[in-house]
């Protein structure tokens, strides 16, 4: 903690500011100590030099020859303030400052000159001789030199302090200026090179570059923050990595999930707008391996009552095995669930609502096993797949059961119109086979031959609107289209007879035995009311009530029904009379008031019957 607190920077600017702050004490110090000792030279040197003029005063006013009292006493004075000068004040507090230098000899030797021989000279009262002026005025010269001596010794001493403080001021200044240049040093080493590094490395990563370094050689608190500099920048550049390598990871999943996606709503469009039986499963193959990676793939389809597959289609060129080319098939076919083979290939079973309809085979790679993703999208494309096999065996059900329901329902018209007739017709013979072994019966046969010619006749239009009708549904068009087909037909035979039809059913889901009995009927209305109503107008009416009870009208506007109605075109009347009740329905035939004759028939389809019973159960 010591050895770090040394390193410090802070410590090195506090250790150059207090080393500043030293040296300018210790001048300012050094400068009031010297000034303080120098305080009195220069009034010491004004007060000797006075001594040498106040020397020369006193010698002349003792060479007077006539003193008179007042000289005497002027002298005195000038005695006592020369005495009080060199005894007293400054040149004695500057003696005891200086004691033992030059000046403090000479001041002692001044005050013996003075006290010994040219103060007695002085004071006498009595008028000098010349001899006694001569000395006196050789001990002033002396003692004036003497002065002068002392008075340069003060001025030396002055300079000397002078000098001294100029040599302390320059030291300090010249130490000051060293101390700031190793200052400035310090701070461009230890604070401005670091800092600028630093600043120059933020700068870099608030630009997204974590790879510039911070100089951290030092043990100063920059040095550390440098390190924490770079290692954070290490760790944001690590979990920057990190974070791309999971963004570019997640990136895949989810274009694979896209793919997959993308593929899967392939199979499924082609599968709902295309014809099940036509689908060609091999390009979905190859864009599964495409999308998983997986280039090894085996689709086998089989029958559903078959235990081996009628077509083998692979995703990519490969030899097969030879229990695949000799259709020893027992080893993919007999298992009900993804199961394992060899190593880590899997075979998943196109199953659907308990039908096998065969196998899925995915071959990888050794070594590398499905992840889970590989394997979702391989469950989700053979459920596909499976569904795609299963619409394709349900739709030829369908064609299979609407074949036997189309000849069912040929084989009841047939039995219902045709084969009624010729047993009618059948009978007709072999009652004419009697009368002709009778007498007298001639009558009796032409009306049974009439009989046979009306229903040859009946039979033969029969048979034609069988076919007509047959045709119309075989090519898939409606009741409307075929009723408007029979007003065309009709048409070309009357230019005087107007046809109108109401139809108001096309949202009525009817059966295939339904539009052909409605058909019939309405057929053998119209054709009954064009041959035999003497009529200009036929109107051909179907209509429903809220969708659940249908009603066929066919009016006309001729001469009306006679008084019993069986009588007119029994055949016809019979005829539709059973498909009225095959219907379950109810057929009347009216003479109406305003004139002409109304056919009306109505049943209850089928699709109301199960809407109702639903709602009953519900």
């Amino acid at each position: 903690m010591i050895k770090n607190f040394f390193h410090s920077t802070v410590f090195k600017i506090a250790g150059l500011m207090f080393l500043v702050s030293f040296m300018a004490i210790a001048s300012m110090f050094s400068s009031v100590f010297i000034s303080d000792g120098a305080q009195n030279d220069a009034a010491s040197i004004n007060t000797a030099g006075s001594l040498r003029m106040q020397s020369f005063r006193m010698a002349s006013y003792a060479q007077t020859e006539s003193k008179s009292n007042e000289d005497i006493a002027r002298l005195q004075e000038m005695i006592e303030k020369f005495e009080n000068d060199l005894t007293t004040g400054v040149l004695i507090n500057k003696q005891a400052l200086m004691a033992g230098e030059e000046s403090d000899e000479l001041l002692k030797i001044i005050n013996a000159q003075w006290q010994t021989k040219i103060k007695p000279l002085i004071t006498s009262n009595s008028n000098l001789n010349p001899n006694e002026q001569v000395e006196l005025n050789r001990q002033i010269e002396a003692f004036v030199t003497t002065l002068n001596e002392l008075v340069l010794s003060y001025q030396k001493h002055a300079e000397a302090n002078i000098a001294t403080i100029r040599l302390i001021q320059s030291v300090a200044l010249f130490s000051t200026l060293m101390l700031i240049g190793f200052a400035m040093l310090i701070v461009n080493r230890h604070i401005e090179r670091p800092l600028s590094r630093l600043i120059m490395v933020a700068n870099q990563i608030s630009r997204g570059d974590f790879t510039m370094r911070a100089d951290d050689s030092g043990k100063d608190e920059l040095a550390v923050l440098a390190k924490t500099f770079n290692k954070m920048s290490d760790s944001i550049y690590r979990s920057q990595s990190q974070l791309e390598g999971q963004v570019q990871r997640k990136t895949q999943r989810l274009q694979r999930s896209n793919q997959s996606l993308d593929l899967l709503y392939k199979i499924s469009n082609k599968l709902n707008n295309s014809d099940p039986a036509k689908i060609d499963y091999q390009p979905v193959l190859e864009q599964l391996a495409t999308v998983t990676g997986i280039e090894d793939l085996d689709l086998c389809i089989m029958t559903v009552q078959g235990d081996g597959p009628y077509e083998h289609l692979v995703s990519a060129s490969k030899d097969l095995p030879e229990k695949c080319i000799q259709h020893q098939c027992g080893d993919c076919t007999e298992h009900n669930e993804i199961f394992p083979n060899v190593g880590n290939n899997l075979r998943y079973q196109l199953t659907h609502n308990g039908e096998n309809y065969g196998v899925f085979s995915v071959n990888p790679p050794q070594g590398k096993p499905l992840e889970d993703w590989q394997h979702q999208l391989f469950e989700a494309v053979a459920e596909q797949i499976s569904s795609g096999l299963s619409m394709k065996h349900q739709l030829e059900q369908s064609r299979r059961m609407a074949l036997m329901n189309e000849r069912t329902v040929i084989a009841r018209e047939l039995h219902d119109s045709l084969a009624q007739a010729l047993s009618y017709l059948k009978m007709q013979v072999a009652m004419l086979q009697k009368l002709q072994k009778k007498e007298n019966a001639q009558a009796q046969i032409e009306e049974v031959v009439d009989e046979l010619k009306g229903g040859l006749a009946a039979a033969y239009s029969e048979l034609r609107e069988l076919l007509t009708t047959f045709r119309l549904k075989l090519d898939g068009q409606g009741i409307k289209a075929a009723l408007e087909q029979t007003i065309e037909q009709l048409k070309t035979r009357s230019e005087t007879i107007e046809f109108e039809l109401d139809y108001q059913v096309s949202n009525i889901p009817f059966t295939p035995q339904e539009e052909i009995h409605l058909l019939q009927i309405a057929r053998e209305a119209t054709q009954n009311a064009f041959y035999h109503s003497q009529g200009s107008k036929i109107v051909i009416a179907i209509e429903s009530n809220n969708l659940s009870e249908v009603t066929l009208s066919v009016r006309d506007n001729g001469v009306g029904i006679p008084g019993d109605p069986n009588k007119l075109n029994h055949y016809g009347l019979a005829i539709m009379k059973e498909r009225s009740r095959n219907l379950e329905g109810s057929l009347s035939i009216e003479r109406v008031e305003t004139g002409g004759t109304e056919v009306k028939f109505s049943f209850i389809p089928e699709y109301a019957k199960e809407i109702t019973e639903k709602l009953q159960q519900a």
